[in-house]
Formats: C-alpha cells, structure tokens, sequence
C-alpha cells in the first residue's frame, strides 16, 4: 500500500471516528433535565406589555410535569427579587424528550389567561436578570439558566 493511500485511509478513519463521535454526544439525554434560554420576546417591558421567554427542554424520561421556577434578580432594587414556582401543565412526552417551553408574564397587571409579574418595587425601572429551573415528577432538577442579557421592567 502507498504511503498516499495510508495517509488517505488515516485522514478519512479520523474524519468518521469524528463524526461518530460527535453523533454520540449531540443529545445526550439524562435523567436530570436540561435547559438552555433561547430568547426573550422583548428586553424592553412596559406596564401592561407580554414578556415571553422561550426555553429549549430535553429529558430522558419524559416526565416535565412537576414544577418550573423563575427567579427575578433586580439589580439596585433589592425589593423587587423574587422568586416564582408554577406548575407545568400536562403534555404529551415520550422517553428522550426535547421540545420548547414559552413561558408567559403580563408586567404588572392582570389580563385574563396570563400570570401577573409584579411590577418594580422601587419605583422606577428595573434591570432584572431571570433564572428558570426545572424540577421534573421523579424529583430531579436542572441546573440554573439565566436570560441572556437583563430585561427592563418598567413601572
């Protein structure tokens, strides 16, 4: 065999092996759900205005129908920091399940359908990072995710 064709074979064993490799480890799907922030709708929110967050799940069991939390860090205004549980609704999942969630908030007031998002505490616009956890029926938790920049909440 040439010593061209060996460095071919060499290169194209390398080049599956690295896909192989790369296919193996693309979705791992563990007990422990994951989570990853996909995007805020708006980072600019107004009293009265939708703020929607849309976040990317996987899971190996299926079973997101505990409980996710959100955590409102307001920075200069202490008193606006909270922290929220709501339940998940009921949906269909088979084992190795992957899909997005949208959660949805009205700043500061109530309209029908919608979850009310207190408003500022201070008195004024808050800069507000948001963090989501998720606990799924076995009991297991995700690690924290966070809002990719802060959003601000007007008042």
């Amino acid at each position: 065999m040439s010593h061209q064709r060996l460095s071919l074979l060499s290169v194209g064993a390398l080049f599956v092996a690295a896909i192989l490799l790369y296919a193996c480890g693309k979705d791992k799907y563990t007990s422990k759900p994951q989570l990853k922030f996909i995007k805020a709708d708006s980072y600019d929110v107004a009293r009265g205005e939708l703020i929607t967050f849309r976040l990317e799940f996987t899971d190996k069991e299926g079973d997101l129908s505990d409980s996710i939390f959100l955590r409102a860090e307001a920075k200069g205004c202490p008193a606006s920091n909270r922290v929220l549980g709501y339940p998940v609704p009921e949906f269909p999942t088979t084992s190795n399940s992957k899909g997005e969630l949208e959660i949805n908030f009205v700043n500061g007031q109530f309209v029908q359908g919608f979850v009310a998002m207190p408003s500022p505490a201070c008195g004024r616009p808050d800069t507000t990072t948001y963090y989501f956890w998720i606990k799924d029926k076995a009991k297991n938790v995700s690690d924290t995710i966070s809002t990719d920049k802060p959003l601000i909440i007007r008042n």
